[in-house]
């Protein structure tokens, strides 16, 4: 009897050793404190379903990323106002929501209280922690986008400025990795912050400027000749002007003055004619030279190009406008490697 009773006595005490300490108020804010740690807590009741878990998780998480977004947006008010209104609208908006990324470091615990019905969740992260793996990170993702601008410029310096303002464009992706630990850095007070910042800043503006600049910087001059049997035409070239004009280039008159030479030669002849209806084949020579180096960047014979008509001068027209697209299309392969 004495041992039943010394259990019925016990059972209390059981139960509350099995209540995890960090449920208590005043234990997370001891043992957690907000100097050392990111945190957020949730509490529900209902029941202890799989749903319910998720969700109250999510809430926990959901407290713990609002408190970031809080102190990186108080961060960027300060530099703002310090650099007299200056700070980069860049890196005002967010890029990228924390609250759908996985921050390494981030702890969930769940506890649920049968007796009461009520669900606990608690997210916390050790600041420590976090600040040595994105300060990591974002030393990596600088190095990356370092290598690239300078493999871009040995690319730009030999001339081959298609694949230099490429190599500058997959580099600005990197920037949202980057970004995106250098507010979390923010969130935890860092010093290694603003001055990796300011050094992201400084690296995207100089690759925006390289790409503008590049863009403006190819200029064709443009040799074409083209006929019809007879007849002097001019079918292709507003054709591939109109292509490489979305591509960031402009054209001159004189061939001194120009990047890239592009040479059109065109023609047409008679194909056969069966039940009046007349067929021309377009012969086409296409060449584009890069002037300084007079290396050839596209160079292609396309024969055999067929159209029909009522007659072979008709039959010439369709040949060429049947054959504008494919031209257009195998040029595009070769200039967006």
């Amino acid at each position: 009897m004495k041992k039943f009773l010394s259990f019925l006595l016990f059972m209390p005490a059981l139960a509350m050793a099995q209540t995890p300490q960090w449920v208590n108020d005043t234990y997370r804010s001891t043992n957690y404190s907000g100097a050392q740690y990111l945190t957020g807590f949730a509490v529900n009741e209902g029941s202890n379903t799989e749903s319910f878990t998720k969700n109250l998780k999510a809430a926990a998480k959901a407290e713990l990323i609002e408190g970031i977004q809080v102190s990186v947006q108080s961060a960027k008010t300060n530099q703002k106002s310090e650099n007299n209104g200056n700070f980069s609208e860049d890196f005002t908006a967010t890029t990228r929501t924390f609250a759908d990324a996985d921050i390494t470091g981030l702890k969930m615990e769940y506890y649920y209280d049968n007796a009461k019905k009520m669900g606990y969740a608690f997210a916390y992260a050790n600041k420590s922690e976090v600040k040595g793996f994105y300060t990591a990170n974002i030393s990596f993702g600088i190095q990356k986008i370092e290598s690239a601008i300078s493999s871009a410029q040995q690319l730009e310096e030999s001339n081959n400025k298609g694949k230099a303002k490429k190599t500058y464009e997959e580099a600005l992706p990197l920037f949202k990795e980057v970004q995106f630990a250098q507010q979390l850095l923010i969130a935890i007070g860092s010093d290694e912050a603003s001055v990796q910042t300011e050094k992201s800043l400084r690296l995207k503006e100089e690759i925006i400027k390289s790409i503008t600049r590049m863009q403006s910087a190819i200029v064709v001059y443009i040799k074409s000749d083209e006929k019809n049997f007879t007849q002097k035409v001019s079918l292709l070239e507003p054709k591939l002007k109109a292509f490489l004009s979305q591509r960031g280039c402009s054209y001159t008159t004189t061939p001194e003055s120009a990047d890239w030479l592009l040479t059109i030669e065109a023609s047409t002849r008679q194909g056969r004619e069966v039940d009046e209806i007349f067929f021309s084949y377009l012969d086409v020579i296409i060449s584009l030279v890069e002037r300084k180096t007079g290396k050839e960047i596209y160079g292609n014979n396309f024969t055999d190009l067929k159209g029909g008509g009522l007659d072979y001068l008709t039959a010439g027209r369709k040949a060429y406008d049947a054959s504008l697209q494919k031209i257009v299309d195998e040029i595009a392969k070769v200039l967006e490697k």
